[in-house]
């Protein structure tokens, strides 16, 4: 998992933005962070993740990386040159050549920008944010209709792997109604348990709040432990992937 660094970088078919995603290949980090961890509260060697950051910045070219302070809420900023102690887990910038940026290592990173490349923006949605409302708290602050935007979801946990209580799903039966019966199937390891589908929770929370585009979704940060970090798998002592998008 060391050598050159490694970023993911899907199309959304939208010219002029960027998006990438890291992985864990081309950091310092030592195990079980090895070895791109750019979380500073994982309780990974604080040095050796500003180093990772240092080396996504240098990768991507940009001004620097807009950080977040996630705190599993609902609240969207815009991205004004922050340092990083913003309490928010949704950002979105017209600016140029700002990238934005959120942690994950399960939760659902997605990404927003305008067909006409005017703006992006981007959340960070665990099961916490999409049943309160992160996603539409992003549509609403983006200064274009919600029908003029295209999304991406990148590297979560899959339904597959999230086994989750009575009160994550009756959380979103509260907000979406029947409409999320499309993202739970009934667990069968543990009675009265779900299986939980973060992609399609998401898309159903997407299309409600007026958003016709969506791609993505299909990789797993479970299944893959040499390319994802997960909570889930590793417990406490694991590291943070970033998903970024900016203007270019």
């Amino acid at each position: 998992m060391s050598g050159a660094l490694e970023l993911m970088a899907p199309d959304l078919g939208v010219e002029g933005v960027a998006v990438r995603v890291t992985t864990r290949s081309g950091g310092v980090s030592d195990a079980p962070f090895n070895t791109l961890n750019l979380g500073l509260n994982v309780g990974d060697e604080t040095q050796r993740v500003l180093e990772n950051r240092s080396r996504l910045q240098s990768a991507i070219g940009c001004s620097p990386i807009q950080w977040l302070t996630q705190v599993h809420g609902v609240e969207t900023v815009e991205a004004n040159e922050h340092d990083g102690t913003t309490i928010a887990d949704a950002q979105w910038t017209s600016a140029s050549r700002r990238p934005l940026a959120v942690l994950t290592a399960d939760c659902l990173p997605v990404v927003m920008v305008s067909r006409d490349a005017s703006c992006v923006g981007i959340a960070h949605a665990g099961w916490r944010g999409l049943a309160g409302g992160v996603l539409e708290s992003l549509v609403t602050a983006m200064p274009v209709p919600a029908s003029a935007l295209v999304a991406w979801l990148g590297p979560s946990i899959s339904a597959a792997a999230y086994e989750v209580g009575p009160e994550v799903r009756d959380a979103f039966v509260a907000r979406l109604g029947c409409a999320a019966r499309d993202g739970f199937t009934p667990s069968s390891a543990r009675e009265g348990h779900w299986m939980a589908d973060l992609p399609a929770l998401a898309r159903v929370t997407l299309a409600r709040a007026g958003v016709e585009r969506v791609g993505g979704g299909d990789d797993c940060t479970v299944g893959s432990a040499t390319q994802f970090y997960s909570y889930r798998r590793d417990g406490a002592a694991t590291g943070r992937m970033a998903t970024l998008v900016w203007r270019e």
